[in-house]
């Protein structure tokens, strides 16, 4: 029997896609692009992303590119672009978000939304979440209709509000009002493209999935009064002994299958000890396993998130008055949970670890069942990553975070942005001096571009 031709984009192709023209010349343009994003504050509150949507609608215009910017509410607003194809595929788009956290200029080397360039790096919030992203994704759209290059399905660039504080305004109003303008088979996406060195190589993540959410309140109760009085059975201490006993919870390892191509893939990268470690972890997972595994610290944070429901404090709440007792304690934890994994059934479980002498109660929930992980797929961006860093391997990994992923459940959303830098700067999220590297800019780029070219030529 003579076995079918595989479809164009599952062709194995191991350089990167012939262009018309050059990435060198490309990079005053991206740089140009994100320096502009940044000076742009687009803090999540208040939000107003319609600056940045007005912004990339000038850019669109310049190159004839079809858009349309809707708003959820004043000033909240999400931008669409379509390039269209020969339809012979379902869309695929480049997704990424406007709103940014907040920055105080104190801590900060250079002001926050300068998007000064210095150093060979593009300063300020957002850079890295995920402005950088943004602003390649909208080079790339130019760039194939300055080009006129032939696509067989159209590529959407969407840009979405409120990403920072739940979606509700960005990615889940455009699902829900909006689905026909951003339904799409592929969706690229924040969330992954961290790079790793190990013994075997380089290793790029790609988000294939990430984990649902818990936020629950720890509450405790005691006697009030007078604090010249001490009290050893104030809210307080029953609190602070409640989170002692979380700091010492060793939840249940889960390995989904995810986790354990995962496990699988960074065993062949670490022969020796650490595959050994890898091996016995794959044959009893447990929590003590996971987090003495003899690989990179930053990559085993990735590990232990990827096969874990997780429970960590945040906020702390007590008392009124420094001279009065509270009579009430409490903290709120942010808990993350693994596809398929009911909040509830977490609660129940964070409860019996912090004991009785306190309350948990979930405040809202979430559950995550997609895991976009598809074989083919995966080899696609493979082939990407190693055409563009021979020898480097895609590593699929669970997101601990979460995205605008959680609002498409129709479309395989996946994390793909790679960075030549190795993933220590991506700590450089949410705090000060949040930077880009140019290199890194110009890197993903490239990525990005070949992905979309081997998944619609």
């Amino acid at each position: 029997m003579t076995a079918l031709p595989l479809p164009r984009w599952e062709q194995p192709r191991t350089r990167p896609m012939p262009l018309p023209f050059s990435w060198a010349d490309q990079e005053r343009h991206l740089v140009r692009h994100l320096s502009a994003l940044i000076r742009l504050d687009t803090s999540n509150p208040p939000g107003n992303e319609v600056a940045v949507a007005r912004h990339l609608a000038r850019e669109l215009a310049r190159s004839g590119i079809a858009h349309t910017v809707l708003e959820a509410s004043p000033g909240r607003a999400n931008l669409v672009a379509r390039l269209p194809g020969s339809g012979q595929e379902p869309p695929l788009m480049l997704l990424g978000h406007a709103d940014v956290v907040g920055a105080q200029p104190g801590g900060w080397s250079r002001p926050p939304f300068s998007g000064e360039v210095a150093d060979g790096r593009v300063w300020g919030r957002g850079a890295l979440d995920m402005k950088g992203q943004v602003a390649a994704s909208l080079l790339i759209v130019q760039l194939l209709a300055a080009h006129r290059i032939r696509l067989n399905r159209d590529v959407l660039l969407v840009v979405t509000a409120d990403e920072e504080a739940g979606s509700r305004l960005g990615a889940y109003w455009l699902w829900e009002n909006h689905r026909s303008l951003v339904e799409a088979e592929f969706a690229f996406n924040e969330g992954g493209g961290q790079r790793f060195m190990t013994p075997g190589g380089p290793v790029y993540t790609v988000q294939v999935a990430e984990k649902g959410s818990a936020r629950m309140r720890v509450t405790a109760h005691g006697r009030g009064g007078h604090a010249s009085v001490p009290r050893s059975e104030s809210a307080v201490f029953t609190l602070a002994e409640a989170l002692l006993r979380l700091r010492a919870f060793a939840p249940e390892s889960v390995l989904l299958p995810a986790s354990r191509r995962m496990l699988g893939i960074l065993a062949d990268l670490h022969p020796g000890t650490g595959a050994q470690a890898i091996e016995q972890l794959l044959k009893d997972p447990t929590w003590d396993r996971a987090n003495s595994l003899p690989i990179d610290p930053v990559l085993r944070e990735f590990v232990v998130a990827g096969l874990h429901n997780t429970a960590t404090a945040t906020l702390l709440s007590a008392g009124q008055r420094p001279n009065v007792v509270p009579v009430e304690a409490s903290v709120v934890l942010d808990g993350r949970l693994l596809p398929g994994e009911l909040p509830d059934r977490w609660v129940a479980e964070v409860q019996r670890a912090v004991g009785d002498r306190v309350e948990v109660e979930l405040l809202h929930g979430r559950v995550s069942h997609a895991v976009h992980d598809d074989p083919e797929l995966l080899r696609v961006l493979g082939d990407t990553v190693a055409a563009h860093e021979p020898g480097a391997r895609l590593l699929p990994y669970i997101n601990p975070a979460a995205t605008d992923a959680r609002a498409f459940p129709e479309t395989k959303v996946l994390g793909f942005f790679p960075s030549a830098s190795d993933a220590d700067i991506m700590r450089l999220i949410h705090a000060p001096d949040e930077h880009a590297r140019i290199t890194d800019l110009m890197f993903g780029g490239k990525c990005l571009l070949d992905a979309v070219l081997r998944l619609s030529t």
